[in-house]
C-alpha cells in the first residue's frame, strides 16, 4: 500500500545545529501513528517541516503522492493535511459554532461572505453543527471560544482542522495541559475521528499511556532523528527508547 504521507532525509539546520536530521517516514492510509520522544528531539520543528511552517535544509515531503515540499501552509492545507497546535489558537470572540463556520467558509475560499454564509447557508451551518457535535461540544454551540475550559478549547482547535476536510490530521501534544478526564475524552475522540471518517492521523504526544493506546504504529526520535520505530509493543520494548526516553519518564 502507498504511503499517504511520506519524507526522505528531511533536514532542518539553524546554524550549526541540525533540530531535524535526514528523517525518512511513511505513514500508510487509515492509520493512527505517533511521534514521540524528549523535550528537544525534534518532533515540532518536524511537524512544522510537514506543514509547511519552516522550509528544509534538505530533502523532501511527499502527500498523496505529489511532492509539497516548500509549499505554503495555505496549500498544504488544500491538499488534505490539517494540523491542530501545541498552543492553543482559537478566536476568543466568535462562538464556537461561529468558528467552525468560518473555518468552513474559508476552505470554499468565500471569507468576505462570511455573516452571509453564517445567517444564510444552512448546508455550511449543518456542516459546522455535525463537527461540533462529534468532537463532543455540541452542548456548548453558543459559547464563546474565549470561556472555553482548557481542554474544550482544544477539542474546537481539532473541530477547526477538521472543517477543512483533511485526509490525514496532524496533532501536535494534543493532550498538554489537560485533566485526567479530559486526556480519555479527546483520545476516544480521536479514536472516533478516525474510524467514522477514514482519517489518517499523526501526532506528537508526551502521555505514553495514550501513545501506546490508540497507536498503530510510533516513531521515536531523538536529537532530530530517528532512533526506533513499529508497533507499540515492539517500540516500548526497545532498549534504546528505554534508555533514552521512556526511562526518563520513570
Amino acid at each position: 500500500m502507498e504511503a499517504l504521507l511520506e519524507t526522505r532525509g528531511l533536514c532542518r539546520q539553524f546554524g550549526g545545529f541540525r533540530a531535524v536530521d535526514t528523517v525518512s517516514l511513511s505513514v500508510a492510509p487509515g492509520t493512527i501513528h505517533s511521534v514521540i520522544g524528549p523535550n528537544g528531539a525534534g518532533k515540532t520543528t518536524f511537524f512544522r517541516l510537514l506543514t509547511g511552517g519552516l522550509a528544509p535544509s534538505g530533502g523532501r515531503v511527499r502527500f498523496a503522492g505529489e511532492d509539497i515540499t516548500g509549499l505554503a501552509p495555505h496549500s498544504v492545507t488544500r491538499k488534505g493535511l490539517a494540523q491542530s497546535f501545541q498552543i492553543t489558537n482559537v478566536f476568543a470572540r466568535l462562538t464556537v459554532l461561529e468558528s467552525v463556520v468560518m473555518a468552513i467558509v474559508a476552505r470554499r475560499r468565500r471569507s468576505a461572505d462570511f455573516f452571509s454564509y453564517f445567517h444564510r447557508s444552512a448546508p455550511v451551518r449543518r456542516e459546522a453543527l455535525e463537527i461540533i457535535a462529534q468532537i463532543g461540544l455540541g452542548a456548548l454551540a453558543g459559547r464563546q471560544a474565549g470561556t472555553l475550559s482548557h481542554g474544550d478549547q482544544r477539542a474546537l482547535e481539532v473541530a477547526l482542522a477538521l472543517a477543512t476536510r483533511p485526509r490525514l490530521l496532524m496533532l501536535d501534544e494534543p493532550t498538554a495541559g489537560m485533566s485526567p478526564w479530559e486526556t480519555e475524552r479527546m483520545t476516544a475522540t480521536v479514536q472516533a475521528l478516525a474510524r467514522e471518517r477514514g482519517l489518517t492521523v499523526l501526532f506528537s504526544e508526551h502521555d505514553m499511556d495514550v501513545v501506546f493506546a490508540i497507536s498503530e504504529r510510533v516513531t521515536v526520535m531523538h536529537q532530530g532523528r530517528i532512533i526506533a520505530e513499529g508497533p507499540p509493543q515492539q517500540v516500548r520494548a526497545n532498549p534504546e527508547v528505554t534508555a533514552v526516553y521512556l526511562g526518563s519518564e520513570a
